[in-house]
């Protein structure tokens, strides 16, 4: 069995003999001192590309850079970068590759669920025991039964409409 081995110039390859020149396999046809590629030689494996793998970015965010075979969800489809700097997805620079679906019927409902845990009973509500009456500033302010006050009724307004009506 004949392993390959690197082209030497100015050497002489023999029959068969299997050499890398310039990224590519050639194996020789016959005896030759010719360098590759050259009818001497039949071409076994062309020079390719450096392989790039697609890669899975996740949800496609508006601004971000992406490159060549970068894969992207949007809206439940996925896509896929034809281009470094493809623009805004979808567009021109995207090749659509798995699509969403319309949305199934909806299932029958489900069990009811069991009853969550009720707090603890709060304290009542406080109620109007009294009022402090203001004769100066035409207020009367509500105690309650938890011994604060509420909020002052402003009623020198209700005074004032009742004397115009009045007169």
């Amino acid at each position: 069995m004949k392993t390959a081995r690197a082209y030497e110039d100015g050497s002489v390859h023999y029959d068969g003999d299997l050499v890398l020149h310039q990224g590519s396999t050639y194996q020789a046809r016959c005896d030759t001192a010719k360098a590759p590629p050259h009818e001497d030689w039949q071409l076994i494996a062309a020079k390719g590309r450096d392989a790039v793998m697609p890669k899975i970015l996740g949800t496609y965010r508006e601004g971000e850079n992406y490159s060549f075979l970068n894969i992207v969800a949007l809206g439940g489809s996925s896509f896929i970068a034809r281009s470094d700097d493809p623009g805004p997805c979808p567009g021109e620079g995207w090749q659509l590759i798995a699509s969403a679906g319309r949305p199934g019927k909806q299932g029958p409902p489900g069990a009811r669920g069991e009853a969550g845990a009720r707090g603890e009973r709060g304290l009542p509500a406080p109620s109007i025991i009294g009022w402090t009456i203001d004769r100066e500033a035409y207020t009367a302010t509500p105690i309650l039964s938890d011994t604060s006050e509420a909020a002052p009724l402003q009623l020198r307004e209700l005074f004032v409409q009742f004397q115009d009506e009045a007169s």
